[in-house]
């Protein structure tokens, strides 16, 4: 079996959690391999056979002086990975120097269902475009991000790898709502207008309650702070018997079934734009991110959007103006997506 080196933001972050899954799932004959500091973020992985777990303290300077022969390729799976200033193996000189040694070895290095930026300076820019040369193929899931780099031959264009996964079909449950929380307070461009985000949530939710509505508050990533915010939430209705916590700890499906079952949903995490589109469900985007935005113009959802930096705390979202993605839209959505990983088929396998 191929022996594969994968890179990803593991922190129980569904979005991330749910690529790797995908990938453990649709390539069995294929043994992957995954270091990291911390076995509590990657657990839940641990039961499929082609995951190999390895530990280690200071991942990013261990795979720079790894000797590149020692798997068959390379691939980093993951969104918001080329933001300048960012974390977990961010591209600087001693990256692009061990992608630059992989493509000397004949190693496929991949990138799949990722964007470009945020960035400051045209010396990280300039760098990338040097790390894409070397690199074996990258699938952007945004035009945004494939038309600065079109020009090189590596470079590829997809929808997001999510939208191809078959996800769990469950009834609605009449009369829900859902909300996806974000944590601004983590957030240096956002933190400042927490207080409004606070309000707008209690405002809103003691209107869908006053309607007889069921609220169900989501959390995608306790690391980045989902779980603080719905503990805020909580203290503002004491003992509401029409409030309700969904968790994701790990399990990807489990959460689902929870997930899919709302009749509406408030996304403010980019993935719950997705499976919301792709559950079929009403909803309303709270965007904090270009990167949400591109998407929903690249892929023509047609979808209501409030905007976070723009946030009144007077604001309403009735659910009449709540809308569901065009379902032929969303089966060409799904069947494009299944290109992001075709570096692998073609390069790997």
């Amino acid at each position: 079996m191929k022996k594969v080196f994968v890179m990803a933001y593991l922190r129980k972050n569904f979005g991330d959690d749910l690529f790797v899954k995908m990938l453990l799932e649709k390539y069995k004959n294929i043994d992957f391999y995954i270091k990291y500091d911390k076995y509590e973020f990657i657990d839940i992985l641990d039961k499929f056979d082609n995951l190999h777990i390895l530990y280690g303290m200071d991942i990013d300077e261990e795979l720079y002086n790894a000797d590149v022969n020692e798997y068959d390729a390379y691939v980093y799976i993951g969104g918001s990975i080329f933001m300048e200033g960012g974390s977990s193996y961010n591209l600087s000189e001693k990256f692009y120097n061990f992608v630059k040694r992989c493509k000397e070895n004949n190693k496929p290095f991949c990138y799949i269902s990722c964007n470009y930026g945020p960035y400051q300076t045209q010396e990280y820019f300039e760098l990338s475009k040097k790390d894409f040369k070397e690199c074996t193929d990258i699938c952007f899931r945004d035009l945004y991000s494939y038309n600065l780099f079109s020009d090189i031959e590596t470079v590829r264009y997809a929808p997001d790898f999510a939208f191809c996964y078959n996800t769990p079909k469950v009834e609605k449950q009449k009369d829900t709502v859902g909300i996806t929380v974000i944590n601004l307070n983590i957030r240096k461009d956002l933190k400042e207008i927490n207080d409004k985000y606070m309000k707008f949530l209690e405002r809103n939710i003691k209107n869908y309650i006053s309607l007889g509505k069921n609220i169900y508050l989501f959390s995608f990533c306790k690391h980045e702070g989902d779980e603080e915010t719905i503990e805020a939430i909580l203290k503002l209705f004491p003992n509401e018997s029409h409030l309700h916590i969904v968790k994701y700890t790990g399990d990807i499906d489990e959460f689902l079934k929870q997930y899919n079952t709302m009749e509406y949903m408030i996304c403010a995490r980019f993935h719950a734009m997705i499976l919301s589109s792709i559950a079929m469900q009403k909803m309303y985007i709270m965007s904090y991110s270009k990167k949400i935005d591109r998407v929903i113009e690249d892929l023509d959802l047609d979808l209501p959007v409030l905007h976070l930096n723009e946030l009144d705390d007077n604001y309403d979202l009735p659910l009449e103006n709540f809308k569901t993605v065009n379902k032929e839209k969303i089966q060409k959505i799904s069947k494009d997506a299944e290109k992001q990983d075709e570096a692998i088929r073609k390069h790997i396998i």
